[in-house]
Parts: structure tokens; C-alpha cells; sequence
């Protein structure tokens, strides 16, 4: 165990140990307790725990969402009758331009009894097509849940200084200082246990006014977007200093490439933990504590790898996922094809019988086209080019059929001879057919929600961003 036992607030005063806890926290320690055990179900019973809530679910959609009715009963799955794994193969994949073309037709009519208030949020996921999601409070309560098994896997010591860089929807965009502080770490922790403070840094700031930020506090945990983690590295890499008393980032809303998780390893000294969540979705998969291998939470949602043709991929293969959240009845997402790509790994040594995720190599859009027609994912030795100091921010496209662009923000001009070594690198890991340049930008915005792309492909389906000249090379 890495930090020391947590006592969980206790209700009556003097029932300090074993605490006492009541209402909300009493409730997600309930489902805890479940989720512990459940971790070691064999796949087997896992699936057939999954259908048994897919079956309520099922018949929930037949009385209060009808846009599924007709497909479901095609599929043979009707409402009081057992769901077999032949019938939800029939069940069609829902596409995100299904759900924006569905719109209030995916919202439920009327809600059981229990669920609480709807909520919408907008997400424009990693397509660039926005959908509004409806969640029930039930819904959130078991993202809660799920959050807190994250903290459970791991044990961090609640007492130290949690420090999160993501939006900081309080703040105003002309506002001087960045930072807003807690007493402690906010829920659903904090509802269960007394932890330490929590620093809130709005990504909108200047990335050196952050990076200075980071070293002024000494969090122990940092929790922000990978590309914003390559940026305070590329930060660290240029000023020579490094953050103190950090131990753990953790990086979520983004694919995590293993250069950048190698990069920060080696500058850093930390490890880095990777969260796989979807805004439709909540919480998909994390890494275990022991091994540091990606576990599919099947309690939360139906995860499903598929080939072109929708049959199921094997073990080392890649393919699209497909997802099903159990638990949202305000408007039910039936196999959504969320755009992502995975690979099925083998079973865990820690023990828990979770699916692992071996690889989520990227998302659909930003996967390479090759010259033959052929996809893959976009290596281009990025590990190599953040390491210039000279480079504060990089995005890498393809514009055309042999055509990537990488476009730099810079803190000098790159002298001749680094053009050349970052065009080489990325020439030499593309591979053949492929006309490499520099593009330079005076800044490189984030998407509404915050996410950076470091690759993009504008070539296929996408409108070509136009380029915008900066600095002259040297």
C-alpha cells in the first residue's frame, strides 16, 4: 500500500474507528464492496452479469425509447427473455452521426423510478461531431463509483496535494491568475474520505505561466491532458528543472503515446497512469497498480472490439470499439461505435479477470493513410522531436495523399541543421511515399472541450486547415 490506511468520515461523533459513514458515501462504499469481488469473476459469469443488466435496460428502451424498438426485436431481443450473445451480434452499431441524426428520438419518454435529475452535456469526442448527451444522476453516481475503484487500485496517500490542468469553467478567459484552490480534493473522494488540498490550474493560461505554477506548488499527483503533459515536459526538457515532490501524472481525455509516458518516465522520474473515459461513456478502463495494464471496467459498460465486417476480434488484434454503458437510462447508447481503436490483450498477472486493453493505438480520424490505401497508426518519432528544446508545441498532419505537415510553435528560430534532424526523423519513421515540411504558427489551439490532436489527418473526410505562416526558418 503506497500511502497510509484512509478512515472514511464517520457519522457519530466518538465512532472514529471503524468509521460510521451514512447517505451518499455509505452507498458508494456499498458498491465498492461489490466491485471488489466482481473484479475476480470469471469472463464467462462477467458476460452473463452484463446481459442481465443489458435485459432491464432492453426493457426499459422498449416502453420509454422507441427509436430502438424495431431493431432490438430484429435482433430477437424482447423485453422479460433472456439475451443470448447471438442475439446482440444482430444488434446493429450505432454510429455517432446515427446519434446526431436521432436527436431527441434516443431520449427516454419517462424514467424508473429512483434514477434522479437529467443533465446534458455537449461533446465533440474525437470526430469533431458534436452530440448532447442525457445522463441520469444514477448515472453520475456510478462514474463516482468507478472513479473511487481507481483510487482504491492505486492507494495514493489523500493527504498530499492534488493538482489538476484542465478547464476551469469558473475562471474568465481575460482572468490573471490561472489557479483556484480547495480545501480538499473534491468528489466523489471527499465524500468519503478527509484528504489534503487541491490546486485547479485553467489550461487557457500561458503553458510557461503553468509550467511555473507546477514547480512553485510541488503537487505529489498531477492530472491533465497528454498533450498538455508534452508541453510542461518540452518546458522542463528547455529550462533544466524538474518538478519536486511529484510522484504520479495522470492523464486522461486523450491516447497516451508510449514516447511521451517513456519521455516523462525518463525527465520526470514518475510514473504515469492513463485513464480511458469518454464523456457519452464515463469511465472505460485504467491500469492496475501491480502491472500497469489497462482493465476494461465491465461492470460500467459492454466493451466490444470488432472487424470491418462487426465480427469480434481476437486477442492481439485491432479493431473499432463498440460500447454499451449499462447504467444510463436517460438515453441508452446501444454498441455505439465511439471512433476509437483497441487491441484485446492477454489476462492480467495481478489477478483480477478484467479485460485488458493491450493497446487503444488512437482514434479512427488520426490514424495514417499509407500510400497503398492501408491505415495504421501515425509514428513519426515524437519522442525524438519533443526532446529539442527549442520546440514548445508541435501537431503533426497529413494534408494530402504523401503529404504531412508538422507544424511548430517555437521559442527561436530552428537553426539548419534542426530542421533537418525533425524532418529526418519524421521521414524515416513515416517511411516511403510520404513529402515531409515544416509549417510554423505563432500558436496551436485546443479543440472546445480542451483536447489537442498531436496527429491529425485532414486528408480523408476533413476539410484541410489552412495554413497560417509564422516565423521564418533561420
Amino acid at each position: 500500500m503506497d500511502g497510509p490506511f484512509s478512515l472514511p468520515h464517520t457519522t457519530f461523533e466518538g465512532a472514529v474507528f471503524p468509521a460510521v459513514p451514512q447517505g451518499a458515501a455509505a452507498s458508494m462504499l456499498a458498491v465498492l464492496h461489490q466491485l471488489a469481488q466482481t473484479q475476480y469473476v470469471p469472463p464467462e459469469e462477467m458476460a452473463g452479469l452484463q446481459f442481465r443488466q443489458i435485459e432491464a435496460l432492453a426493457a426499459h428502451i422498449d416502453r420509454a425509447v422507441p427509436h430502438y424498438g424495431v431493431s432490438l426485436r430484429r435482433a430477437g431481443i424482447r423485453p422479460g427473455q433472456a439475451i443470448t450473445e447471438a442475439a446482440w451480434r444482430n444488434v446493429p452499431v450505432l454510429s455517432r452521426t446515427a446519434i446526431q441524426e436521432a436527436g431527441a428520438a434516443l431520449h427516454a419518454r419517462d424514467m424508473p423510478q429512483g434514477h434522479g435529475s437529467i443533465a446534458s452535456a455537449t461533446t465533440s469526442g474525437s470526430s469533431g461531431r458534436p452530440v448532447t448527451i442525457r445522463k441520469s444522476a444514477l448515472s453520475r453516481f456510478y462514474w463516482q463509483c468507478f472513479t473511487l475503484r481507481e483510487q482504491d487500485w492505486h492507494q495514493r496517500d489523500l493527504r498530499q496535494l492534488k493538482m489538476t490542468l484542465l478547464r476551469d469553467d469558473q475562471r474568465g478567459d481575460d482572468a490573471p491568475d490561472p489557479i483556484r484552490r480547495s480545501d480538499d480534493w473534491g468528489e466523489p473522494i471527499s465524500v468519503i474520505y478527509p484528504t489534503g488540498p487541491a490546486i485547479l490550474l485553467d489550461y487557457r493560461a500561458d503553458v510557461s505561466v503553468l509550467w511555473q505554477a507546477v514547480l512553485r506548488e510541488r503537487p505529489a499527483i498531477l492530472t491533465t491532458f497528454p498533450s498538455l503533459l508534452a508541453a510542461l515536459v518540452q518546458h522542463s526538457i528547455a529550462d533544466g528543472h524538474r518538478p519536486e515532490g511529484l510522484r504520479e501524472v495522470r492523464t486522461v481525455g486523450e491516447a497516451l503515446s508510449g514516447d511521451l509516458q517513456t519521455l516523462c518516465e525518463s525527465v520526470w522520474g514518475v510514473r504515469i497512469t492513463n485513464i480511458y473515459s469518454a464523456a457519452e461513456i464515463g469511465v472505460i478502463a485504467f491500469p492496475c497498480r501491480e502491472h500497469g495494464r489497462m482493465h476494461v471496467q465491465s461492470e460500467n459498460v459492454k466493451l466490444e472490439i470488432l472487424r470491418p465486417d462487426r465480427t469480434p476480434c481476437d486477442v492481439g488484434e485491432e479493431g473499432d470499439v463498440v460500447l454499451t454503458p449499462l447504467h444510463n437510462f436517460a438515453m441508452p447508447l446501444i454498441r455505439y461505435d465511439i471512433g476509437d481503436r483497441a487491441i484485446f490483450g492477454a489476462p492480467c498477472a495481478c489477478g483480477r479477470k478484467l479485460p485488458v486493453l493491450s493497446g487503444v493505438p488512437g482514434r479512427a480520424r488520426d490514424m495514417l493513410t499509407m500510400p497503398n490505401g492501408e491505415r495504421r497508426f501515425p509514428y513519426y518519432g515524437h519522442g525524438e522531436i519533443m526532446r529539442i528544446e527549442a520546440i514548445a508545441q508541435h501537431q503533426v498532419a497529413q494534408t494530402g495523399p504523401g503529404q504531412i505537415d508538422i507544424r511548430l510553435v517555437v521559442r527561436r528560430p530552428l537553426t539548419a541543421d534542426e530542421e533537418a534532424h525533425v524532418v529526418g526523423i519524421a521521414s524515416r519513421h513515416l517511411g516511403a511515399g510520404f513529402a515531409v515540411r515544416l509549417v510554423y504558427h505563432p500558436e496551436l489551439k485546443r479543440g472546445p472541450g480542451g483536447k489537442f490532436a498531436e496527429f491529425t489527418n485532414e486528408y480523408e473526410g476533413a476539410r484541410v486547415t489552412p495554413r497560417v505562416e509564422g516565423l521564418p526558418p533561420a
